[in-house]
């Protein structure tokens, strides 16, 4: 499941992934980072990860297909992630974009918070 918050004007964007991810949630959340993208240039993103347990394979065929892409309009990435591994392959975004990418703890959320909105 993702859940996808945005304010009009503001170019932070707030992702909540929890559990396993279809396809459908994710070209939903990847449709809004477009218009967001369109609304206000680059973006910056804050991704909470909640117990993750996978994916559809269609839905990692859409995030190389179409995320990938979009990650060259993000300016600042905020990753709190509950799974170690997760934060851990977190530098692996740096293959795709030259965007600023930080992972947190989720007792870091307000750390994290606090970093994707500073200039």
């Amino acid at each position: 499941m993702i859940s996808y918050v945005s304010e009009p004007g503001s170019p932070v964007v707030e992702i909540k992934v929890q559990g396993h991810l279809s396809n459908a949630d994710l070209e939903a959340a990847i449709e809004r980072l477009n218009v967001d993208i369109e609304q206000n240039g680059k973006v910056r993103v804050l991704e909470i990860i909640n117990h993750f347990t996978g994916m559809e394979p269609a839905a990692l065929w859409t995030d190389i297909k179409l995320g990938v892409p979009l990650a060259r309009k993000i300016a600042r990435a905020a990753v709190v992630a509950d799974q170690s591994w997760i934060r851990a392959f977190t530098g692996l975004g740096k293959l795709f974009t030259s965007a600023d990418i930080r992972s947190f703890a989720p007792a870091d959320l307000d750390e994290a918070r606090r970093w994707i909105e500073a200039d």
